[in-house]
């Protein structure tokens, strides 16, 4: 061992010297032998570390699919429900486009403060090849000529440290998931995979995050959002108040729990363009979320709590081959509706439920090479609260869009699929399932062909509504689906994808759709290249 340490340097010098004899006009390096003494004197010194820091990411996908939107002004930009009032619909000729995404990220840590703060900036820029130029609108921009103003601003925040780094505090537009995690810290896929998977909130918005670590094993989060401030001299708006815990209370179990306080006084004011935000709003409907059926159309406020508990065992195959993972959460809450003068009356006790849970085994050496399930149920009547209740589940979706991003589950049309640009849908969109509440299950099988390098993944998924829809059934579909995965090189990948969806009985109801026709089954084949630069 110590003869090849000593051979070590040498090798590296000689190679040093054919580099520079190849170069023209560069006279070799004479190489010497280093002392044997000499190899166990002190390593340099690191680097000091850079103040400003560049982490970009661009990802370009190419997509042909018989699904489109009938209406004309929605062909550049489609979020929400499969088939509802997104306009979606299943066409005879399949549509083949191309969608590009850049998002540069800047950090700036500045050596003066030791790093106790650091301040992060973000954007986003979103086009369709050939779709616009010199313009001012996101999602436009690909045309020829480009010369469109069309950057979107997605984070700016100031992160102030402790010196013994145990807590930190973000203020400012910053990522808000649903666990208890530093978002800023942890990787996509430990978001999807902890707390509530983002199926309620994933998302950003401004506030105060306050991040702890209390002992090793335990992570902490307490938050406030604002997420519509409307007229500033009013209450009149809508926050979030959102409190933590994870705990390791073994090597390889973990426990959490959460309790999160929405208190919406916005009486539907504020929200995304014409469809507005909150319970009663056209963006819940368009986002496939519980859209509460008041009794009258008046303004409304409402308090809403969120409660839940989560376990996870051997998170991340940590310290053997089965990993497995489950959450139980409920929203509770009241819903008043305010007539002219001010006075308010109680026209709904909320009371929903959802179930999730997972399990997964790598039968091989790397991580590609496993097999995993996972399940989810939640309550729901539709969003009816004809007996002054209802047991609907209530995410971010109805505040937001997208804010509730379920996407562990790998499915690309049933459920959401997150590798998109301008065009995000599926069939069960939020897991209320439109307020009619969910019982779904995923399976999948991925193998390291080439280990660490070329993965191939086969999966399913199919879905049951909770309630019955006039004039259809409860079975909403089955997917399979797949996908052929390449790593170029350093978080530079390419992959193949392909899903189709046999659609089920729960189409056969007019309600569903948004023209009362059943859709044909939808598919997609899409091809996309994903680089993650520093």
């Amino acid at each position: 061992m110590r003869r090849s340490l000593a051979l070590l340097p040498l090798a590296l010098l000689v190679g040093a010297g054919v580099l520079a004899a190849q170069q023209p006009g560069v006279e070799p390096v004479a190489v010497t032998t280093p002392a044997p003494d000499t190899l166990l004197a002190a390593p340099p010194e690191d680097p000091v570390p850079r103040e400003w820091q560049f982490i970009g990411y661009s990802f370009t996908r190419t997509t042909s699919t018989n699904i489109a939107p009938a209406g004309e002004l929605l062909q550049g930009q489609v979020i929400g429900r499969l088939f509802g009032t997104n306009t979606t619909t299943t066409v005879e000729t399949s549509g083949i486009y191309t969608e590009q995404r850049f998002v540069p990220y800047l950090v700036y840590t500045p050596r003066i403060l030791n790093g106790d703060a650091v301040f992060r900036l973000m954007g986003k820029i979103d086009y369709t090849w050939g779709d616009q130029a010199y313009g001012v609108g996101n999602n436009r921009g690909g045309a020829i000529n480009a010369g469109q103003v069309n950057l979107q601003t997605l984070m700016a925040n100031v992160d102030l440290r402790s010196r013994n780094r145990d807590w930190n505090v973000v203020v400012g537009l910053q990522r808000v998931f649903d666990n208890a995690y530093d978002p800023h810290h942890i990787t996509l896929e430990q978001a999807q995979t902890s707390g509530y998977k983002l199926s309620f909130w994933g998302t950003n918005a401004v506030g105060v995050n306050l991040f702890a670590t209390p002992t090793p094993g335990m992570k902490t989060r307490v938050g406030v959002f604002q997420l519509w401030e409307n007229l500033i001299a009013r209450d009149d708006d809508v926050t979030l108040f959102m409190a933590d815990m994870d705990t390791r209370v073994t090597p390889r179990l973990e426990l959490g729990a959460n309790a999160w306080y929405l208190r919406d006084r916005a009486q539907g004011a504020g929200g995304i363009s014409i469809l507005g935000q909150g319970l009663t709003s056209a963006l819940a409907e368009y986002n496939g979320a519980t859209r509460l059926r008041l009794p009258a159309p008046r303004p409304y406020v409402a308090d809403i709590l969120w409660v839940g508990g989560r376990a996870a065992y051997n998170r991340d195959f940590l310290a053997g081959r089965w990993w497995a993972d489950a959450f139980a959460i409920t929203n509770l809450g009241t819903v008043d509706t305010v007539s002219v003068d001010g006075a308010t009356s109680r026209v709904a006790d909320v009371a929903g439920l959802a179930l999730n849970a997972s399990v997964a085994y790598k039968y091989g050496m790397t991580n590609a090479d496993r097999v995993w399930a996972e399940g989810l149920f939640t309550t729901g009547d539709g969003g009816s609260t004809a007996d002054g209740r209802t047991s609907s589940v209530l995410t971010g979706n109805i505040w937001g869009s997208p804010v509730g991003i379920y996407s562990a589950h790998r499915a690309l049309l049933l459920f959401p699929d997150p590798q998109v640009v301008s065009r995000y849908y599926s069939a069960v969109h939020d897991i209320s399932n439109a307020g009619r509440g969910v019982a779904g299950v995923s399976a999948n099988v991925s193998r390291g062909l080439i280990p660490n390098r070329f993965v191939a993944r086969a999966g399913t998924a199919t879905a049951f509504s909770v309630t019955t829809p006039a004039g259809g059934g409860n079975y909403i579909g089955t997917e399979i689906n797949g996908e052929l995965r390449y790593q170029i090189g350093v978080f530079l990948h390419a992959s193949l994808n392909a899903a189709y969806l046999r659609l089920g009985d729960y189409y056969d109801a007019p309600a569903v759709t948004l023209q009362g026709i059943r859709p044909s089954d939808p598919w997609t084949v899409f091809l996309t290249l994903s680089w993650l630069m520093f």
